[in-house]
């Protein structure tokens, strides 16, 4: 992919910006966030992450070095950014309560690889055929002419591996290989990063799953697996909503499910849906048929109403669809 703008360009005059990851963050949206947010950093700019989310206790090892703001700090400092930048966020309302800070500035550079995406900004880096938002930001500071230090490639590399399920989903390409390639030579320590990524899973979460799991239950012959998170599910394992991430791929793994589903509750009535699906079913089509999107193999919705109804809201939508 080239960028099909000239970055240079926009980058060049702007002192202050403001970087807007999407709401529940993961891998992609926060490593490249970051990522990008160092990178102008050696430009001399004035880059603030702006994040009310908690952060998933598997990527807290990234902002171990790097003050991420909340909305509220941000504004009592009364500061207009020259430029916003938004990543992997395919809509406004994917930012949340921070779709506000919009307004600040005309001047919104939206970076983004969701073929759902609504091209919201004046600027719009959109590319659905690549991994990651990662594999953008790796072009966007190319193009920039700044090295990618060691601080830079780590969270690119969390980019890549989380959004393609650590190189084996099918949106991995050859040249997903080559920028990961770049980013281990630069000598990032890769096995800290399985380790941190995978292998330090919390108690809480581990009890979350198993509470998941046994919630789980199958349609259509089998085609078809849902698992619903209710509140009350992470009161009980004391767990907060980003700690579902990765639960649903259970249900995806399982032989002869086609499409995986996960309800989650986030507030009453308030139930965000992710859907997976394993061979050609497009889900991202369900998926903005309740305005959401996403992939065709990886996308989400809210419904508001209860996680009953919205349960069988969901499954009444894949009839003879599967």
């Amino acid at each position: 992919m080239m960028i099909n703008i000239d970055i240079s360009n926009i980058i060049r005059g702007r002192n202050k910006i403001i970087i807007l990851p999407h709401i529940l963050p993961d891998g992609d949206t926060l490593g490249s966030s970051i990522a990008l947010k160092r990178a102008l950093s050696l430009l001399n700019k004035d880059v603030s992450i702006i994040l009310n989310d908690e952060i998933p206790s598997n990527l807290k090892f990234l902002t171990e070095h790097n003050n991420i703001m909340s909305t509220k700090l941000f504004m009592s400092l009364g500061i207009k950014p020259d430029l916003i930048i938004t990543i992997d966020t395919s809509d406004p309302e994917r930012l949340g309560d921070r779709g506000k800070l919009l307004d600040l500035s005309e001047d919104i550079l939206n970076i983004d690889h969701h073929s759902t995406s609504t091209y919201y900004g004046k600027y719009n880096i959109v590319d659905p055929d690549v991994s990651s938002c990662g594999e953008i930001i790796y072009k966007i500071i190319k193009e920039l002419n700044i090295e990618i230090e060691n601080d830079i490639a780590e969270p690119l590399y969390v980019s890549l591996i989380t959004d393609t399920g650590s190189f084996k989903y099918s949106n991995t390409s050859p040249e997903t290989f080559r920028i990961a390639a770049d980013l281990l030579e630069s000598g990032i320590d890769a096995t800290r990063i399985v380790t941190e990524l995978y292998q330090n899973k919390p108690v809480n979460k581990i009890r979350l799953l198993a509470d998941a799991l046994d919630s789980m239950e199958v349609f259509y012959d089998g085609k078809l697996s849902i698992m619903s998170v209710p509140l009350q599910m992470f009161e009980k394992s004391n767990s907060h909503p980003s700690e579902s991430d990765g639960i649903i791929e259970y249900g995806r793994d399982i032989e002869g499910v086609e499409v995986a589903i996960l309800l989650k509750e986030l507030s009453p009535n308030e139930i965000k849906v992710g859907f997976r699906s394993k061979y050609d079913f497009d889900v991202s089509r369900i998926a903005m048929e309740f305005n959401g999107g996403g992939h065709k193999k990886a996308s989400g919705c809210t419904i508001f109403n209860t996680i009953e109804n919205a349960k069988k809201i969901i499954v009444e939508k894949f009839e003879n669809k599967l």
